[in-house]
């Protein structure tokens, strides 16, 4: 019996590190939102006109004025990516926030099952929900002047991390073109390189960073 007890605490300290493993994301913002709650805040933003409105006289400050560089806010950061992004502009899409990661960014979203296409609604496992949380998170970079790339590296639905083949198939559906797992934002012209940071996006002047 007492080595049965052993079997039986080995498996689940197996199956506790495991689910630490993959919602490590989950477990890091957490203890960082307890420790630090405003470093979480800061780097978070949600798209809104004004916000999209500051993001553009910045970026159009960078061409005329020609500076080093410009800091976008989360808040610019998330306007821009949620007007030039196919995926964020479908109907039934709602609350979006974008949080700064290092050269990544984390995108959580309320799906309005009801108004989005039928074949989106075959993604979702079991009957779809009224409302379904979809989290994505991954590296973002630019690939040629007004033209960014953000590579899907995790994606969640409700609270279960869905398989990168899984991934790659709801994109290719969504966009009516083959992908592997990697999603296509369109940025004003002018901006040809920038980096992600958790204080901002700096966007510089001249070669992709």
């Amino acid at each position: 019996m007492r080595c049965l007890g052993r079997l039986v605490m080995a498996v689940i300290l197996i199956l506790l590190l495991a689910a630490g493993w993959l919602y490590r994301g989950e477990v890091t913002r957490y203890v960082r939102g307890v420790v630090d709650p405003m470093s979480v805040a800061r780097r978070t933003g949600a798209p809104s006109p004004a916000a999209l409105e500051r993001a553009e006289a910045k970026v159009s400050v960078l061409a005329r004025e020609r500076p080093d560089s410009i800091l976008l806010s989360a808040d610019e950061v998330a306007s821009l990516i949620a007007s030039g992004s196919e995926l964020f502009g479908q109907g039934g899409v709602d609350s979006v926030t974008v949080e700064l990661g290092n050269r990544s960014i984390r995108v959580r979203a309320m799906i309005d099952t009801e108004r989005i296409p039928e074949r989106w609604r075959r993604m979702i496992p079991g009957e779809p929900a009224p409302y379904e949380e979809v989290i994505a998170e991954g590296p973002l970079g630019p690939t040629r002047p007004g033209v960014a790339e953000w590579e899907l590296d995790r994606v969640i639905v409700r609270g279960l991390p869905l398989p990168a083949a899984v991934v790659s198939r709801v994109l290719g559906r969504i966009t009516g073109r083959e992908s592997d797992g990697r999603l296509t934002i369109g940025f004003p012209p002018q901006i040809t390189g920038f980096r992600v940071r958790p204080e901002g996006v700096a966007i510089y002047r001249g070669a992709v960073q």
